[in-house]
């Protein structure tokens, strides 16, 4: 999708527009009362959705956090980049230095870029955020269950086990045996910290090890209002084009929130932990929308806001502390004569996996504010949505003419009130060139399985889990009505479609044949030991570090 000369005149843009990204975890597509009206703990979400658009119809590349990241950095699928599992604390390297990221794009074009938030991409060099284009960078490394804490979060019950890898209840450090890594929190030291300011490592950045989840997103709000500052009306970087991306932790477990969010939700007993979550990355986003405004940068920037994946429906997690999918819930996949159990959010290609809230804003921009848009559209869609509208600014920026680029421009959806969005999505669920490796796709209402499979589900209160359900292959694929059936609940008979099932097999085969023709990135997933953890602090045995925060 390319401007239109029409649409170029009504922009009338003096100068490239800011970009920013708000980017949730683990967030269901219920979860947003604009989705939901069951909802209650999202105001300031619905706020911005009445001020800009909501996506009906909108997608994360992957339904794990790091791919899921990466489709939404590269603008491209897993199978192109390789990236198609998650890092952990001990990783050797990261994503493939192969791939660029929006901000390595948007830099020959002026831009600067800052990142604030979960990262999960690699944290040593040169794999580092301020290695891939972003000049500061405060947040955490990777999930926040993924090594010890000094505090218990409230999703954590007494009677749950501290141990590394309890999503709701991480172990607490100790300085002593098997101590775990403290999960670190970073802190660029300057505003031009590119490549760890010219450190050996990183790990001189951080700056709190474990980090407070009790404080973390007051950590980032006040680092993005300190962002908007210095590049707003007054700032000594006025008139710079920024890209700003935050990665919440929230709503992924370990559920945790200050106090003054306390009771904030209406929801029954301890379901009220994730209600009260919810309320506080609302109150964070509003919080820095607010910030936004009050430097003068509302009418400068637009703003997108989604989420990696779905609910963390899952056996690793407490039923309580997950979020909702609302009506798509992979009916088929959970019944006896279908998929015969397990869960279909996080982890799987249902529609709970990957569907996502999308909403954008741009003050003065949108297209009748308050709209719903059908257009179906993708995380991978944030880059070329971004070089169109700062290239057709007078930014010198270009799309990466050596790769294939999944996503499309959205400019005439923001700004023209067109529902013209992709006619094919894929979804992918691993690494390899088969229908394992990309077992669902999309052409237009229609959902289409190759293969099917269910998440092992969550642990209920007795200790106890549901089926996990079969994995299934299918040819001709399973399809599904998304419009008539958002459960998919009911697979169309497919002598009832021949011309659509003759037209997805024709396009993921052309799918593929562009994967094998263009340019595929290798990724390397090993551990390597202590020797490679996010270690601020190597006397200590759990690399427990606290040093002053920049201010």
């Amino acid at each position: 999708m390319m401007l239109t000369m029409s649409l170029l005149a009504t922009l009338a843009l003096s100068k490239p527009p800011n970009f920013l990204i708000l980017f949730l975890d683990d967030f269901g597509w219920g979860d947003f009362s604009g989705n939901d009206p069951t909802t209650t703990e999202t105001p300031r979400m619905a706020q911005m959705a009445a001020e800009g658009i909501t996506f009906s119809d909108f997608h994360a590349g992957f339904s794990v956090c790091t791919p899921s990241r990466a489709a939404l950095l590269t603008g491209r699928l897993c199978p192109r980049t390789g990236t198609c599992t998650n890092f952990g604390p001990t990783s050797i390297q990261g994503m493939a230095l192969d791939e660029l990221t929006i901000a390595d794009v948007l830099h020959s074009g002026g831009y600067e870029s800052h990142m604030i938030g979960k990262w999960h991409l690699g944290h040593n060099p040169p794999y580092h955020p301020s290695f891939r284009g972003f000049s500061s960078y405060t947040g955490l490394p990777y999930s926040g269950d993924m090594g010890c804490l000094d505090s218990t979060p409230q999703s954590c019950a007494p009677s749950y086990s501290r141990k590394d890898g309890q999503p709701a209840c991480p172990a607490l450090c100790t300085d002593t045996g098997s101590c775990g890594i403290a999960i670190p929190l970073y802190q660029s030291p300057t505003w031009d910290a590119k490549n760890c300011s010219s450190t050996q490592n990183c790990n001189a950045e951080i700056v709190q090890a474990p980090f407070d989840p009790f404080q973390l997103n007051d950590h980032y709000v006040d680092a993005a209002s300190k962002t908007f500052a210095r590049y707003g009306k007054g700032g000594e970087k006025e008139g710079v084009p920024l890209f700003l991306y935050i990665a919440f932790a929230h709503t992924h477990t370990p559920l945790a929130f200050a106090t003054k969010w306390a009771n904030t939700s209406k929801r029954p007993g301890r379901l009220s932990i994730f209600g009260d979550t919810l309320a506080e990355v609302d109150g964070a986003v509003g919080s820095i929308l607010d910030s936004l405004d009050d430097a003068g940068l509302g009418q400068d920037t637009l703003v997108f806001l989604t989420s990696d994946n779905g609910p963390a429906d899952l056996s690793s997690v407490a039923c309580e502390a997950i979020g909702s999918p609302g009506k798509y819930t992979g009916a088929w996949q959970k019944s006896a004569t279908g998929g015969g159990g397990g869960s279909t959010c996080k982890t799987t290609t249902w529609e709970g996996g990957h569907r996502m809230v999308g909403l954008a804003r741009w003050l003065g921009h949108i297209k009748s504010p308050g709209r719903t848009s059908s257009a179906l559209a993708m995380t991978v869609d944030f880059m070329p949505t971004f070089v169109a509208l700062a290239s057709a600014a007078g930014a010198k920026v270009s799309l990466p003419s050596d790769r294939t680029i999944d996503g499309v421009d959205l400019s005439e959806v923001l700004l023209d009130g067109s529902n013209n969005g992709h006619t094919t999505l894929f979804h992918p669920h691993g690494a390899g060139n088969s229908t394992r490796a990309v077992p669902a796709m999309r052409y237009k209402q229609y959902k289409a399985f190759f293969e099917t499979s269910g998440a092992g589900p969550c642990r209920m209160a007795n200790g106890s889990h549901l089926p996990s359900g079969k994995t299934l292959t299918h040819d001709p694929p399973l399809m599904f009505d998304l419009d008539a059936d958002p459960a998919e609940s009911t697979p169309i008979d497919p002598n009832t479609i021949p011309d659509i099932i003759v037209v997805v097999q024709t396009e993921y085969a052309k799918f593929w044949a562009s994967v094998a023709s263009g340019l595929i990135s290798t990724t390397n997933f090993s551990s390597g030991g202590n020797n490679y953890r996010a270690c601020g602090n190597i006397s200590s045995c759990c690399c427990r570090t606290h040093r002053p925060f920049v201010v």
